[in-house]
């Protein structure tokens, strides 16, 4: 006589190991969202500092001014949020808008699937120029990336006067908020 013996889950065991699982990812789900938010908020940083040094190398180079502005289509120079996308252009004639005979040197249109890109600069406008000693023409400032989670995570990026561009990072007092400061030494806001 044979014995018929089955090997297998029981309900029971399978609704354990279900519930270990889900306790498992819920733990687990946050830190990784977290952690795709803090790359995108990097990689737009980088992205945005590869412009800038291009840029300002360019103008030392060829001698000349390079305006980086906001640019949603890579043809004209706009205003409000960088997020939308950029350009950096050698500006011959120091208007601030790439004209026929001017070269684009390098544009990007972004996707940043929910990060706001602001520039809050010293003095007016909305452009970045670079002159040919690689000096920031009156436009240094502070780049903002932020997302949904506020000005706790935002990163930073500073253009100083010399035109250098360095990532901002946060006060190192004991009483500080450990939120990334712009260029005037105050701490960056979201909105």
């Amino acid at each position: 006589m044979r014995v018929n013996t089955s090997r297998g889950f029981t309900l029971i065991e399978l609704m354990v190991t279900l519930a270990v699982v889900a306790v498992l990812l819920s733990a687990g789900v946050p830190s990784f969202s977290a952690m795709i938010k803090n790359n995108r908020l990097v990689t737009e940083n980088y992205a945005l500092r590869t412009v800038l040094s291009a840029a300002r190398s360019e103008a030392q180079t060829q001698r000349t001014t390079v305006t980086v502005c906001r640019s949603a289509n890579a043809i004209d120079c706009s205003s409000g949020d960088w997020g939308v996308g950029y350009m950096a252009f050698i500006d011959l004639d120091n208007d601030g808008q790439l004209d026929n005979d001017e070269q684009l040197l390098q544009s990007r249109e972004q996707n940043t699937q929910g990060i706001a890109i602001s520039y809050n600069q010293v003095g007016a406008g909305t452009t970045l120029r670079f002159d040919s000693n690689g000096t920031a023409l009156g436009s240094n400032g502070t780049f903002t990336f932020c997302d949904d989670r506020g000005a706790g995570d935002a990163r930073g990026l500073i253009v100083t006067a010399v035109g250098a561009v360095r990532a901002a990072v946060p006060s190192e007092d004991e009483d500080s908020t450990h939120i990334v400061q712009d260029h005037t030494g105050n701490d960056v806001s979201c909105q």
